[in-house]
């Protein structure tokens, strides 16, 4: 995700400069016209903003608070954006440093997939400071075409936890209906097209429903990635007294799914570990 979206930031014109802790990972970037740094804290130094977008909390940390993490690069007048989805928590946290700094942070979670990221159509979520947001709509509009500001910091990883776990109700729902309904002989292109005639339509049932059909499990989204959203939205309920027996038990099939080596895949593979345990 990260990489399309610096992408799109070049093809837009924007001077940017790139770290991976893969830096072979960043190679395609730096042919297309971007500048390596060498650390997080120097790509800081030599920017006026910072875009991050990592897998998860602790790549979150070491990417801000290491000894050569771009906190250390921050100064007065610095921008921080990260679009990764982490836990309210530690957004806060993040925004709280690099306020301390005279900088200032802004938490913007995305949606859209790899393909979204590709074509700069994502959807941002934003929380922090209101001028922050005004003042980097400029980045984020190169990178997407919707930027919704939720409130302040922790509220846009809040809301990006909620899409997460609609989207496991939704994904399950329809691994489990499309398996019922060929076990009764039905094909998954009526169940579809039925789904998608009614008030319960969704382009999303016809995304991954197409790659189901296909046996596609190429990686949009792994589970792996969605089983980490699902414990950090099931951490947050019960820190708020939220009851969610429905993700959790959601969770368990998806922990099931990574148990048989599919974590990696995408989440649609979800459906192999249903068939297994049907014996289809």
């Amino acid at each position: 995700m990260g990489s399309r979206m610096a992408r799109k930031l070049v093809e837009k014109g924007f001077a940017i400069s790139v770290w991976n802790r893969t830096p072979s990972r960043a190679e395609p970037l730096l042919a297309a016209g971007a500048s390596p740094a060498a650390t997080p804290r120097a790509l800081a130094e030599g920017a006026e903003v910072v875009v991050s977008c990592v897998s998860d909390p602790a790549a979150l940390e070491r990417v801000v608070f290491a000894s050569d993490g771009v906190l250390l690069g921050a100064r007065p007048g610095f921008r921080f954006i990260d679009a990764s989805t982490v836990s309210p928590a530690m957004s806060r946290r993040v925004a709280e440093a690099f306020r301390e700094r005279g900088a200032d942070a802004l938490e913007a979670p995305m949606t859209g997939s790899r393909l979204g990221a590709e074509r700069g159509t994502l959807l941002f979520m934003t929380g922090g400071r209101l001028e922050t947001h005004e003042e980097l709509l400029p980045i984020l509009m190169a990178m997407g075409t919707k930027v919704i500001y939720c409130g302040e910091t922790g509220q846009a990883s809040v809301v990006k936890l909620i899409g997460n776990s609609i989207i496991s109700f939704m994904l399950e729902g329809l691994c489990e209906g499309i398996l019922v309904g060929r076990q009764a002989g039905l094909s998954q292109e009526k169940i579809l097209e039925v789904v998608m005639a009614s008030g319960y339509a969704s382009p999303y049932y016809s995304f991954k429903g197409d790659a189901i059909a296909k046996r596609d499990f190429s990686t949009h989204f792994s589970i792996d990635l969605l089983v980490k959203d699902q414990t950090l939205m099931l951490a947050e309920a019960a820190q708020r007294r939220t009851p969610m027996p429905g993700l959790r038990a959601i969770r368990e099939v998806f922990q099931g799914a990574q148990g048989q080596g599919l974590g990696g895949e995408d989440i649609a593979a979800v459906v192999k570990a249903l068939e297994r345990s049907a014996g289809a």
